[in-house]
């Protein structure tokens, strides 16, 4: 498990490199380093180009690692989900960002690592539960604003159905299945298009006495 050490202020170029290579690694085609359990100190090391050493010397375990690597990776996520959230269509901005495997790609890794960690477990909860506040506050806004009843249609719901359907074929999609992925996209692309284009109806004009 992860522990509670700080990790000790010489060189923080080699630490950050570290960091760095883990997350790229992570994602590359046909390794997947992290979820089968072959990344370790001598992978991180070598792709950081530093000793070995430094690995255990900045991090005590490789759970200390992986944390940091997906605290690091989730603030940067964060902040850009936050932003792109913002525009004039966050619906549809939200299907979009779950459906590129690029940025979807590294935390399926880190799910699959977490069946087997508990502290990248606890992390990640973490993380998929500021991640959904984010996204349910920005699909809120979006429906109250086109006089959606949020009874009838809950924004949470909404938002879970996009991304979770998005990253479902993105996982898919990774292993190369892809049947009947045109047809969902088609379907759930002509239903944010219903949704977004719904206009608040105007309350009638009072009789004229």
């Amino acid at each position: 498990m992860a522990t509670a050490r700080r990790a000790k202020p010489v060189d923080a170029g080699s630490r950050q490199r570290l960091i760095e290579a883990t997350d790229w690694l992570a994602v590359q085609p046909r390794t997947a380093h992290l979820a089968v359990g072959y990344f370790g100190a001598s992978t991180g090391a070598a792709a950081a180009r530093v000793k070995q050493a430094l690995v255990y010397y900045y991090f005590p375990t490789m759970d200390d690692l992986f944390v940091e690597v997906l605290r690091t990776g989730a603030e940067v996520s964060l902040n850009n989900m936050r932003a792109s959230l913002s525009d004039d269509d966050p619906i549809r901005t939200l299907w979009l960002m779950n459906s590129d495997l690029r940025l979807t790609g590294l935390n399926t890794e880190f799910m699959a690592l977490a069946n087997h960690r508990k502290a990248i477990r606890a992390e990640l909860k973490t993380y998929a539960e500021r991640v959904r506040d984010i996204e349910t506050a920005a699909v809120t806004v979006a429906l109250r604003a086109r006089g959606v009843d949020l009874e009838r249609y809950p924004a949470m719901a909404i938002s879970m159905l996009i991304a979770q359907t998005a990253r479902s074929l993105c996982n898919e999609s990774a292993v190369g299945v892809t049947l009947g992925h045109d047809q969902l996209r088609e379907l759930v692309e002509r239903q944010i298009s219903l949704l977004i284009d719904t206009v608040p109806t105007a309350p009638s004009a009072a009789p004229q006495p």
